[in-house]
């Protein structure tokens, strides 16, 4: 209703409502204030709460769980929220009722959000990487990029802004909008800069006065794409005030998210990995490309139309089998045929049968699918908690033997 809209004093509008929509622009040609919920949970806290917000197109989720871990080893009652889980409200609320508010806020933000966000006090800004994406919502990539820009006219004085150096559209893109928007802590810096370098499983820091060494040896810090999300979420608890005694403390404590490369467990000497997320050729590639050698890969489900080259390439080297899923299991075979030995299983939990029956100490299964759920499972989550189920009753079996 229009009208209505037109009649508001404040429209607070939801991430996936496009500012431009016509009702929108009617309210706001009406002298309408339009905000997002993290602007009015904002506007409900003190302006000293420290917030780190993350962007970027991937790593986000990681890297602001990890962020959150850190601030957490500081304060445990530090925000960790916005598009990844509890909205910033909530802290609103919380205070509202009597809590005490954070001294650290870690929020996700999403290019949708940061459409509507005009005033957050933001002490960190850190953008992961960038690639084009959403472009259902945006005419092109540069428009989605101006989107996540936005994110550095957000930063308070004293605060300051954190980029992956090894990221070409970042530097591309990114470089001269954040010119002028405080200090600067980059990370995968080279070794001859300024920022945070990744020296395999340590982090070098040396921002400013800072210096430090951190490691990242982590079980749940797998790949080089994990560790530079571990180096983004570092810079942002540097740039944002955390001390840094809880920085080491906080990467330990870092857990993994599920369903992310999430490591649920090792039998026999075989460790399996939980990338159910990876539901795109390329999602899949970045989870196999965090091992060397010795992957047993489960693939399969609702294809999307993109070629399987891509992880047939990454596959070369790394893995010893595949083992195929779903309706697009023909696609999946046909890619790899003469490439890797490839056993057409139908369903998840023959795939998982058959790798467990080969694998050997030192090897590794990866559920990463490079296909949707919707053929066999509810969702991502659904398959990914099948997958657990099943290796949860393996185990409990083969203890049982022992037993």
């Amino acid at each position: 209703d229009v009208a209505l809209l037109c009649g508001a004093d404040l429209l607070v509008l939801s991430p996936g409502v496009p500012r431009a929509h016509g009702a929108v622009q009617a309210a706001i040609a009406g002298g309408v204030g339009v905000v997002n919920e993290v602007e009015l949970a904002a506007a409900a806290l003190p302006a000293d709460v420290a917030v780190i917000a993350v962007t970027g197109t991937n790593g986000k989720s990681t890297t602001t769980t990890m962020a959150g871990a850190i601030a957490k080893a500081a304060d445990p009652a530090a925000f960790v929220g916005g598009n990844l889980g509890t909205p910033y409200c909530q802290a609103a609320l919380d205070v509202t009722a009597g809590a005490a508010p954070p001294r650290f806020a870690v929020l996700e933000l999403s290019s949708y959000q940061l459409e509507t966000i005009n005033h957050l006090p933001v002490r960190a800004a850190v953008v992961t990487n960038l690639s084009p994406d959403h472009l259902d919502r945006y005419p092109d990539a540069a428009a989605y990029y101006r989107a996540k820009a936005r994110v550095f006219g957000l930063v308070a004085a004293g605060g300051g802004v954190s980029l992956n150096a090894a990221d070409a559209e970042s530097r591309a893109h990114l470089h001269p909008a954040s010119s002028g928007a405080g200090a600067r802590c980059d990370f995968d810096v080279s070794d001859d800069l300024e920022g945070i370098v990744i020296a395999g499983d340590r982090l070098r820091v040396r921002c400013g006065a800072t210096r430090c060494e951190l490691s990242v040896a982590n079980p749940h810090v797998v790949g080089h794409h994990n560790r530079q999300n571990a180096a983004a979420a570092v810079a942002g608890a540097l740039l944002a005030g955390v001390p840094m005694a809880a920085w080491q403390p906080g990467l330990d404590a870092y857990a993994g998210i599920a369903h992310r490369l999430e490591r649920i467990g090792e039998e026999d000497g075989v460790a399996w990995y939980n990338d159910s997320k990876a539901t795109n050729v390329d999602a899949a590639v970045t989870g196999l490309k965090s091992f060397s050698r010795g992957v047993h890969l489960i693939a399969g489900g609702l294809g999307k139309g993109a070629p399987y080259q891509p992880l047939v390439d990454a596959a070369r080297g790394r893995v010893r089998a595949v083992y195929t899923i779903g309706k697009d299991a023909p696609a999946i075979e046909a890619s790899f045929a003469g490439v890797v030995p490839v056993v057409s299983c139908g369903t998840l939990d023959v795939a998982c049968e058959r790798a467990a029956s080969v694998a050997v100490p030192g090897e590794v299964v990866l559920l990463a699918p490079a296909c949707a759920s919707f053929d066999q499972f509810r969702d991502y989550v659904h398959r990914g908690e099948s997958f657990r189920a099943w290796f949860r009753r393996y185990r409990e079996g083969r203890r049982g033997e022992e037993g």
